[in-house]
């Protein structure tokens, strides 16, 4: 039952709480009396702040006005001091005086501002029309200088000579060369030069071309072996007839590069690099192998090699000997035996008789050895007698020995060591620990045995041999702490730089601390002055007051204001401190009133709670009605809106 179906409800009662049997909680009286809340029309924020800034006193008000100033003068400071280089860009870099000249001239007929870096060695323009104005002034043909390929056979003329076009190709033979060897990352530009020799009908009469290349390098860079080899073989690849070998490379300083100077005067880069690599392997393992006895940083060692690069070919052939006991083998053996008969003269002297007469001659049909001997006889032939023939017996014996023969061909090695020298100086020891008096142990020296095992394990390291003369030093010595050689903090480069960018940000910083603290925070977060802080500080200021003016009084009139004072004092402090127990008085009477009206209220509650469930209990039909009136109610409300919305649709 709502308010309204309650036509018996007096106006005394109009402040009770009334309890509706249709909601699910229970509302609190309002009083009559009490204002119903509206909205406040708060204070705009600028309004606020205006109101604040007039509070201020004149010298807060000064304080505001600096913060302001100083922080506007900041962001003026750091954005014209931001603007000094950082606009211009470079345009064109590393060009010559012609061309430089040429561009200078374009753009001021541009009317486009540029600078010089220092050196004069780029031109800059704004950042804003660096690449319009590169456009333009290749539109122009500028810059210049630079090689030209073989696009400059493009545009031939009518009636060219075939000399213009041999120079031509030559010229863009030269550019093209040039180019490809301007693409190593080492070389900052190149230039090429031909010499092509006419060719003719003679054979014998034919001249090979030469080429000349000069290298500018970029700061810092150099070409090494290998790539002065790969440039000589690109330009002696790329013209006909000309080879590698008349191939000549010059680096801006004039230094001759290819033909290997080095190799001609006996000396090879890679040579001398080997050297060096092994050096200083052999120092390494020096200082390895020693470092865990004198600890790191204790011991320094350098290695010297001398090495024979030179190759050497011999050939020897010696013979050895045949006499006993050596063996000796027949090659060939030749033996000739001769006998001659001799007998002594007989018969009448004269030609004949002084001759010897011939060999006896048997007949042919002699058979046997009777007849033999019966046949005609040389009348002349002396008389035989075994007594008196003889013969002279030659015997000649040739033998051929072989003969003991040994061919021996030498070949030096090539980069033998001839001799190794190694000096290694050692830190003294450096033992831990403190003293009696709580000092650092000062070092001390190796002894004799420790320094025999440190140079036995030096002379191991880089391969000691006596029969080579090889020399290993070990001194004991105490190293030098060297103070670094840097310069103060203050005069190392970029720290000038990094110090402005931080007085920038510094400067920044501080002003925004100065607008937070003294402008924004004392009027947007007004500082909150505590009552009794507040009392204290006048009452003190009073006090003040008072005993300068007693300072100045009659020493009667100054006890008399004392007593007065201290009178005055008391009074107040009983005010006081009847105010206060008044005040506690009715803050005690305020809690006992609310309490009643809480206990008022909470009986008034189970009282309607009782009266509302005896209601129902004795009239279940009225309640019934009720709610079925609530359902029609809601029912026709939901019938009205479906309505509603049928005839928007």
């Amino acid at each position: 039952m709502s308010e309204e179906a309650q036509p018996g409800i007096q106006e005394s009662e109009k402040d009770a709480a009334v309890v509706n049997i249709g909601s699910k909680s229970a509302t609190s009286a309002v009083p009559a009396s009490a204002p119903r809340a509206g909205k406040v029309k708060l204070p705009s924020k600028l309004g606020e702040l205006q109101m604040r800034y007039e509070a201020l006193g004149m010298q807060q008000r000064l304080i505001v006005a600096a913060a302001l100033f100083l922080f506007i003068s900041a962001l003026i400071f750091v954005a014209v001091s931001g603007r000094s280089k950082d606009d211009y860009r470079v345009l064109f870099s590393s060009v010559n005086e012609r061309d430089g000249a040429a561009i200078v001239a374009a753009l001021q007929q541009m009317n486009v501002p540029y600078k010089f870096t220092e050196g004069g060695a780029a031109i800059l323009v704004p950042e804003s029309s660096v690449y319009e104005t590169r456009l333009r002034l290749a539109g122009q043909g500028l810059p210049k200088a630079g090689n030209v390929g073989f696009e400059l056979l493009e545009n031939q003329k009518m009636g060219t000579s075939q000399f213009v076009e041999q120079v031509n190709y030559q010229r863009g033979l030269e550019g093209e060369l040039a180019r490809s060897i301007s693409s190593l990352a080492q070389v900052k530009s190149a230039r090429v030069m031909l010499a092509i020799p006419k060719q003719t009908a003679f054979m014998r009469e034919q001249e090979k071309p030469t080429a000349s290349v000069v290298v500018t390098m970029h700061p810092g860079r150099f070409l090494d072996s290998q790539q002065v080899a790969a440039i000589t073989n690109l330009v002696g690849s790329s013209v006909p007839n000309l080879g590698p070998a008349n191939v000549t490379i010059v680096d801006a300083e004039g230094s001759l590069l290819a033909p290997n100077a080095q190799r001609l005067m006996g000396l090879d880069s890679n040579q001398l690099k080997y050297v060096a690599e092994l050096e200083g392997a052999l120092s390494k393992r020096v200082q390895a192998i020693l470092e865990p006895v004198t600890g790191k940083e204790n011991v320094r060692a350098q290695v010297t090699v001398d090495m024979d690069f030179g190759e050497l070919e011999r050939t020897e052939e010696t013979f050895g000997r045949n006499s006993p006991p050596n063996q000796s083998s027949i090659r060939s053996q030749q033996s000739n035996e001769a006998a001659t008969p001799s007998s002594s003269a007989s018969g009448v002297p004269g030609a004949l008789t002084n001759q010897p007469p011939g060999g006896g001659q048997a007949p042919i049909n002699a058979a046997g050895g009777a007849a033999a001997n019966t046949g005609p006889q040389n009348l002349n032939a002396p008389p035989s007698s075994s007594s008196s023939s003889a013969s002279n017996i030659k015997k000649d014996l040739t033998v051929n020995y072989e003969l003991d023969r040994a061919i021996e061909r030498i070949k030096s090695e090539k980069g033998k060591v001839r001799r190794v020298s190694a000096a290694v100086v050692v830190n003294y020891k450096q033992p831990s620990g403190v003293d009696k008096d709580g000092k650092p142990l000062k070092p001390v020296p190796f002894n004799a045995k420790e320094l025999d095992q440190i140079n036995n394990l030096a002379r191991d390291a880089v391969g000691y041999t006596e029969k080579r003369g090889d020399s290993v030093s070990v001194a004991n010595i105490p190293f030098k702490v060297e103070v670094p050689d840097e310069p103060a903090f203050y005069k190392q480069p970029g720290v000038i730089e990094l110090s402005k960018e931080f007085f920038k940000f510094a400067i920044i910083l501080g002003s925004l601390g100065i607008m937070f603290f003294g402008v924004v925070k004392p009027l947007l977060f007004p500082k909150k002055v505590d009552d009794a802080m507040e009392e204290q500080r006048i009452e003190e200021e009073f006090d003040e007051k008072i005993k300068a003016e007693m300072a100045q009084m009659d020493p009667k009139l100054r006890e008399k204001r004392r007593m007065e004072m201290e009178l005055l004092k008391e009074r107040q402090r009983i005010a006081e401190e009847e105010e206060r127990q008044r005040i506690e008085e009715e803050k005690k009477r305020m809690d006992e009133e609310r309490l009643r009206l809480e206990e008022e209220k909470k009986n008034e509650y189970e009282s309607l709670l009782k009266y509302a469930t005896d209601f129902v209990g004795e009239n279940p039909k009225v309640v019934s009605g009720i709610f079925k009136e609530w359902l029609a109610a809601d029912a026709e409300k939901t019938n009205t809106a479906n309505a509603a919305a049928a005839s928007a649709g």
